[in-house]
């Protein structure tokens, strides 16, 4: 009778160990293009003030063909790297306003709850279809208000801002903006942002621009936190399971590349007066209007 060695137990375990490990490095090639891509995007995210979701989900859906669900969380846990980055300099130069944040934060965060919630319940083709048609329209409406408005030399001050005449209000309130915002933010992953910094750049308030940009980036980031929170329900967690090879193999790259955008996307905010950062915005709402308008086309399946 020959008794088995003690070593052969561990033969199924070395060879799941180097499956396993094969498979990272090839997962470690295939999403190359997320390290410059994410730290564009973060750069660009961090600076304007715009929700980075509008530029990850048709990264994932359409170049890196992930499915819907996957899709959504990786666009919330990358943001989530990228702006809690976004917050840790953001508090490191003083580009934070504590009564924006404390006007707008406790009603972000249980309308995300709620948008999360609800989420798996409705179709939210056609929101995104009448919030990119709206997101465009604000953006178009700020870049004629900006290129035929008359300049003055107070359009021309420092990045505070200081001088300025107040603007026409065209958005609604404070709460408002933040209830709407953290449920579109809960429900598609967008949308606190868009509306809720051109609010605060419509009047002359007593915070800089830079503050104006920093406080978003930070309510986006808590909101974006308890919206992906809600979403943690055993199904979807089960799911993220089976998808754990492709998740760790995207954020290899995304990961670190929005850590870096991070740092930088606050510094050029700080950099731009009043009026550029203005009309940086407004270009940037116009691209965001045209990316939903497009993830609307993908998620109402007319292309395919």
């Amino acid at each position: 009778m020959e008794f088995p060695r003690a070593h052969d137990g561990l033969k199924p375990l070395r060879k799941s160990v180097a499956e396993t490990l094969a498979g990272r490095n090839r997962m470690s090639l295939d999403y190359w293009y997320l390290l410059p891509m994410g730290l564009s995007i973060a750069v660009l995210a961090m600076s304007s003030g715009v929700s980075a979701g509008n530029f990850w989900v048709p990264v994932y859906l359409l170049w890196a063909k992930f499915d819907p669900p996957l899709a959504f969380w990786m666009t919330l846990a990358t943001m989530l790297c990228g702006y809690g980055s976004g917050v840790v300099r953001n508090l490191r130069q003083g580009t934070l306003s504590r009564r924006v944040i404390g006007h707008y934060l406790p009603f972000t965060v249980p309308a995300a709850l709620v948008g999360g919630y609800l989420s798996p319940t409705i179709d939210v083709s056609w929101l995104i279809l009448l919030f990119g048609v709206f997101v465009f329209g604000c953006g178009v409406r700020m870049l004629r208000y900006l290129v035929w408005r008359p300049r003055s030399p107070s359009s021309l001050t420092g990045p505070r801002g200081e001088g300025e005449k107040a603007i026409s209000e065209p958005f609604p309130g404070e709460r408002g903006v933040a209830l709407v915002g953290g449920i579109l933010l809960g429900l598609i992953a967008v949308g606190l942002g868009e509306l809720m910094l051109p609010r605060l750049l419509a009047n002359r308030k007593p915070y800089s621009t830079a503050e104006a940009v920093g406080s978003t980036v930070l309510v986006i980031f808590v909101t974006s936190l308890a919206a992906a929170l809600v979403r943690l329900h055993g199904a979807f967690l089960a799911a993220l399971g089976e998808q754990r090879t492709t998740l760790l193999g995207a954020m290899l790259f995304a990961g670190p590349a929005v850590v870096v955008g991070g740092q930088l996307g606050p510094m050029v905010a700080r950099r731009l007066n009043a009026r550029m950062l203005r009309l940086y915005v407004a270009m940037i709402l116009v691209l965001v209007g045209v990316l939903l308008l497009g993830r609307f086309v993908v998620t109402a399946g007319l292309f395919r």
